[in-house]
């Protein structure tokens, strides 16, 4: 369903949806790296995922209508050179990715990435 347009459950999750970080972060731990083993269960990646975006964003109750919203902005990053795509990685890769995240409030970024095949994360 993540990875297959054609899979029958692929519907499940609008298009929109598909393009909120938050589903980003979901679907680049199910995914998982090179030698990822995968869980039988759906709740390790749901609570994982649910930690590491409560660490990476920042939220802000407005004081009328006591509403949360994020106020942090993320930004998908990659960079050319002269000679094409030089990071994160030089080939185009689903689960090599590098993300900014901006807290205007705090004023300080956060860099969220990970080069498939290397077999890390960075924060």
């Amino acid at each position: 369903m993540l990875q297959e347009e054609d899979s029958e459950h692929h519907h499940v999750v609008g298009k929109e949806e598909q393009g909120e970080f938050l589903f980003r972060l979901f679907k680049h731990l199910c995914v998982g790296g090179e030698l990822c083993q995968y869980e039988d269960t759906i709740d390790p990646y749901i609570s994982t995922t649910k930690h590491l975006y409560k660490d990476l964003v920042s939220v802000q109750k407005d004081p009328e209508t006591k509403k949360i919203s994020v106020v942090s902005t993320v930004l998908k990053v990659c960079v050319y050179d002269e000679s094409g795509r030089c990071y994160p990685g030089r080939r185009e890769e689903e689960q090599t990715f590098a993300y900014v995240i901006v807290d205007p409030f705090k004023r300080h970024a956060t860099l969220f990435s990970h080069f498939y095949g290397v077999g890390q994360f960075t924060l």
